[in-house]
């Protein structure tokens, strides 16, 4: 290279020069492949390199988003890795394993509805939450048999591990408004529930209904909602996949519910969408949530900002989607679920 740039005039160094350092992302690419195919490593790749990554080994296009944007977005707003798990709603493959008819554009529209709707997500299950610590609060307030003490000393005995994890909390600084500290040795079920993460909460919520023998219809909901709360918590995203999962255990209740309340969706098209655990949790905590939630106006308010975002936003961009029937059936469920959970609710508050 350098003999070959000493023998040309000025301008023609210059515009050689600016080709080399073009093809550079390219040709480093090739390298860090190469290199990293024998040790079985993902390689550490550039935004650029990244790009040429999704052309050539993925075949992910960028027409409904051109390169430059794509690249833009990349560093600014998301990376790759997280990225590409939207991927998983691209059932087509070659047999060299890239992807037919995905395009960069997908990727990025689906991770922003992913955004918006875990922010509402995690939104109404902190409502379950509170709303589950009013009826558990109020459940010991009128137990006669609970004295408040005995209920949590039993549940710390058989959970040692909350114990220790309620004193090692208790001596952070933190934004609780109490001195947890002194309620730490003796804790009751009013400020007991304060000092617990959500995961603890519903496994002593399940354990005083069963310690008092009491009924709750509530306990057998607690994987969906905490399923849901945690991803939506964790920023994990959501919206990758919309394959039904056999060995996935649906709700048959709320299934049957579903099948029965003529939501102009087929019952086998139901109970497919079912097996699709998020479909599934999704169902499942708007059950939960109309049921529960005792203030009207938050309830209808909630609900009401969750159906503009299905009428608004999630379906700026639908016609991307024209050729995912995954993406679209789900879509049709989920909408259709939210209809039939929101009338109830309506009915219930003209009551």
């Amino acid at each position: 290279m350098t003999s070959q740039m000493n023998s040309l005039s000025s301008p023609e160094k210059a515009e050689t020069g600016k080709k080399f350092i073009a093809n550079r992302p390219k040709e480093m690419y090739h390298k860090n492949m190469q290199k990293h195919d024998a040790l079985k490593k993902s390689p550490k790749l550039t935004v650029e390199q990244i790009i040429e990554y999704c052309k050539n080994d993925l075949g992910i296009t960028f027409n409904l988003m051109g390169e430059d944007a794509a690249a833009e977005f990349l560093k600014r707003h998301n990376y790759f890795f997280r990225l590409k798990q939207y991927a998983g709603i691209c059932k087509e493959q070659t047999k060299s394993g890239k992807y037919i008819g995905l395009d960069f554009g997908h990727l990025v529209e689906l991770s922003t509805i992913d955004m918006f709707l875990r922010k509402l997500l995690l939104k109404m299950t902190i409502d379950l939450e509170h709303y589950l610590k009013v009826k558990i609060v109020n459940e010991c307030q009128e137990n006669d048999a609970d004295d408040g003490y005995g209920v949590v000393a039993a549940f710390l005995q058989k959970h040692p591990k909350v114990k220790n994890s309620i004193e090692d909390s208790s001596k952070l600084a933190g934004y609780n408004g109490y001195n947890i500290r002194k309620y730490v040795d003796t804790p009751a079920v009013w400020n007991f529930i304060e000092m617990i993460g959500f995961f603890d909460f519903i496994n002593f919520y399940s354990f005083y209904y069963d310690y008092f023998h009491l009924r709750c219809k509530y306990t057998k909901y607690f994987d969906s909602v905490r399923r849901l709360r945690n991803a939506a918590a964790h920023n994990v995203c959501l919206l990758y996949n919309f394959s039904s999962v056999q060995n996935f255990r649906s709700d048959s209740e709320i299934s049957m519910e579903l099948i029965g309340a003529k939501l102009g969706l087929d019952p086998r098209t139901i109970a497919s969408c079912m097996k699709v655990p998020l479909l599934n949790d999704f169902a499942v905590m708007l059950s939960v949530y109309t049921q529960l939630v005792t203030s009207e106006m938050v309830k209808a308010k909630t609900l009401q900002e969750l159906k503009d975002f299905f009428d608004g936003r999630m379906v700026y961009r639908k016609h991307y989607f024209e050729n995912f029937p995954s993406v679209k059936n789900a879509y049709k469920f989920a909408r259709a679920v939210l209809d039939w959970y929101s009338s109830k609710a309506e009915v219930k508050a003209a009551e």
